[in-house]
């Protein structure tokens, strides 16, 4: 398994390579699709057990069981200015459990990032399972958390939030404000030394979302998406729908047809 240090650096140097502080909060969604313009994001309804899956690229090639495979080219030894800019070229796709708290989806997003960008092997089709103990999974959850709180970022926070024991008012404070899921907070909190593992299960048992109401927070993202939402698409598959249409390649029929299975009426209608 790869040091904590060494994934804490790659959410570091993914943040200043964004041009982004490693200190403030990110709308992660927003930042993926104006960064990877080659990426689509899928929200679908998946099984319980089941937060997520990527591929890393779509063209890949297609093996003798039907199955996308890619080759690696990675060396061991991961470096920023090589693998990186060559995986950002690629057709991405992010499929996204719908039926997630907003926090968890947000969290999602940055564990397939890890898988997409990151991870040194061969495998081009990844789905993620909450049950899962493999060292892939647990790297990518410690990738995520890293990157929607780095490490400097908690520090400073606690710092001037001049927080000396955690209540459970600071602790939803402190995922208001990172925008992360109270599950995965708790366990940065952990991880980090502020909190100890009896005190995180004792603010487990808590009825987040309506603690958090009574707090005068927006309790979001403790809930999944609204019905319309749990299907989903965004990214280049909307994009390149409507730049081949406005090129006069397809039809009206074609173009609502492509929409629809993207799960997108809502822009057929105009």
């Amino acid at each position: 398994m790869i040091d904590p240090i060494k994934i804490n650096s790659f959410a570091v140097e993914l943040r200043r390579e964004w041009d982004l502080n490693s200190f403030s909060p990110i709308n992660l969604l927003s930042i993926m699709l104006s960064k990877l313009p080659n990426l689509t994001i899928v929200y679908y309804p998946m099984s319980p057990n089941t937060s997520g899956m990527c591929i890393r690229d779509i063209n890949g090639d297609i093996n003798e069981d039907g199955l996308i495979n890619l080759e690696s080219e990675y060396d061991d030894e991961f470096t920023l200015d090589y693998d990186f800019n060559q995986r950002m070229k690629s057709d991405m796709i992010i499929g996204i459990n719908s039926k997630m708290s907003k926090g968890r989806q947000s969290f999602t997003l940055a564990h397939e990032l890890y898988h997409l960008l990151f991870e040194d092997n061969s495998n081009n089709f990844v789905i993620c399972e909450y049950s899962s103990e493999s060292d892939s999974e647990k790297e990518a959850n410690k990738f995520a958390s890293y990157l929607l709180i780095p490490y400097e970022g908690l520090e400073r926070y606690v710092k001037s939030n001049n927080i000396k024991k955690w209540t459970l008012d600071d602790v939803i404070a402190a995922e208001q404000y990172f925008q992360i899921s109270h599950h995965a907070m708790l366990f940065r909190l952990v991880e980090q030394g502020f909190i100890t593992e009896e005190e995180r299960d004792k603010f487990k048992r808590v009825k987040i979302s309506y603690e958090a109401k009574l707090r005068g927070f927006n309790n979001g993202i403790y809930f999944c998406n609204p019905q319309e939402k749990l299907y989903y698409c965004l990214g280049k598959y909307v994009r390149q729908v409507e730049d081949v249409y406005t090129s006069d390649k397809i039809s009206d029929g074609k173009r609502n047809e492509l929409l629809l299975d993207a799960f997108r009426g809502d822009l057929i209608i105009k």
